[in-house]
């Protein structure tokens, strides 16, 4: 597969940037003879400008087998070089940059990355270019390259923290993930996602060290992760974070000192860890900044519009809905302690783990349900609009009124026991 996609870049590049193909294109391993001195390199750079094409190509081959030890000559002798030798020493660079996994390959990206940022010179922007065509290429290919380890880049719902926004191309690792760490080091190439998502206990710290290069990685989740609090460690590499959030893990007050150390700026949430209060005040205390919530994992599974306590929907199977709590109820306490807003509601469910049980007030109105008797019984079907409840074109039928009945619409209190269950993560597949 590595030389597959070494061999596709190179082709690419050269056929992108009109460019003939190096005589050591398809030359992958660092150097495979044994070193030249630093006279036969220099005389093979020169001849890099010789007018005798053989003697180009002889060059170019010699220097690619010795990849390592003619970069830092090339990068010196770039710095003078004009025209034609220039150009040269510029395909030399590129046909070697396309190979991301070698160092020699690290080492030539780099060196056309420093001469792309000054940005002042007709080699500049030429170095520019190359490291463009190379960059989009890269990212096709790592899309690719994911794909076949069952990581599909697409736009989904993903619930994060207590809302569930539509995220554009995250990178999701989970259960069905079909490689390992190896198969992720193409994730640097991918400079357009910014949400990671980890889920399961494959993930461990060399996938954590390969999620970390995503260059603009702003939002992580890892849940149900077997990662340790010396697993985290790895994080202090990480990109500036707007959110970490960790759900379901087996970690306790022994990662408090590394989740201080760690760079988030955001939000830092969480959901069914084995912090005790101790390691949660210290938590508070010496995270400066941060927007810290600990909940001990039990979920209710009910959505609400902005901080309002009316359920605007139920996830489906989940504890609200297996109990008995439906759209349009307001929720008015939690096992006796009043909430008037949905962080209330958030607060109070923290303190409780999955399988235990709450008793949640609500006030539900019984007019939707009148509503639907009077319009003829059936109200919704399978598909949204059944028998009896809309006419054709969706106009309402209406019964007689003398077979009408009353609308009620006088607002009633219950308090409903409720297990609180686990937040599955499977939904958001």
């Amino acid at each position: 597969m590595r030389n597959f996609c070494v061999n596709h870049l190179t082709a690419f590049l050269m056929l992108a940037l009109l460019v003939p193909p190096p005589a050591f294109a398809l030359v992958t391993d660092d150097d495979d003879e044994p070193n030249a001195t630093a006279q036969e390199l220099r005389a093979w750079i020169k001849d890099l400008d010789s007018q005798d094409y053989s003697q180009r190509q002889l060059a170019t081959l010699n220097l690619g087998k010795r990849k390592a030890a003619s970069i830092p000559l090339v990068i010196d002798a770039i710095g003078d070089a004009t025209g034609e030798k220039a150009e040269r020493l510029l395909q030399f660079l590129s046909a070697i940059a396309v190979d991301p996994y070698s160092e020699s390959g690290k080492l030539a990206f780099e060196a056309l990355n420093d001469l792309a940022s000054s940005r002042t010179t007709s080699k500049s922007l030429r170095a520019e270019k190359i490291l463009r065509v190379i960059g989009a290429e890269q990212r096709d290919l790592a899309v690719n390259l994911l794909r076949t380890c069952r990581i599909p880049l697409r736009d989904r719902e993903l619930q994060v923290m207590s809302s569930s926004p539509f995220i554009q191309q995250p990178l999701v690792i989970d259960r069905q993930f079909s490689g390992d760490a190896d198969d992720l080091v193409c994730l640097k190439w991918l400079t357009n996602v910014s949400f990671a998502r980890l889920e399961g206990p494959r993930i461990d710290r060399r996938v954590l060290q390969q999620v970390i290069q995503l260059p603009n990685l702003k939002k992580l989740q890892l849940i149900e992760t077997e990662l340790t609090a010396e697993d985290l460690l790895v994080l202090r590499d990480a990109p500036d974070l707007d959110l970490l959030e960790i759900v379901y893990s087996p970690m306790g007050d022994e990662a408090v000192n590394t989740l201080i150390s760690l760079p988030v700026w955001g939000n830092l949430y969480l959901f069914g860890t084995q912090l005790t209060q101790n390691g949660i005040q210290t938590l508070k205390s010496r995270l400066d900044g941060v927007d810290l919530f600990v909940s001990r994992g039990g979920f209710l599974g009910v959505r609400a519009f902005g901080n309002s306590t009316v359920i605007d929907g139920v996830v489906n199977g989940g504890a609200a809905d297996r109990d008995g709590l439906r759209r349009g109820d307001k929720m008015l306490s939690v096992n006796g302690i009043p909430i008037s807003f949905f962080e209330d509601l958030r607060r109070e469910l923290a303190k409780f783990s999955d399988g235990e049980t709450v008793t949640i007030e609500v006030e539900r109105r019984p007019m939707q349900d009148s509503q639907q008797r009077r319009l003829g019984g059936g109200g919704f079907g399978p598909g949204g609009f059944g028998p009896g409840g809309f006419g054709p074109g969706g106009v309402p039928r209406w019964k007689p009124d003398d077979q009408a009945e009353p609308l009620k619409n006088e607002a009633i209190r219950e308090k409903i026991e409720v297990t609180l269950g686990k937040r599955d993560s499977s939904r958001d597949r």
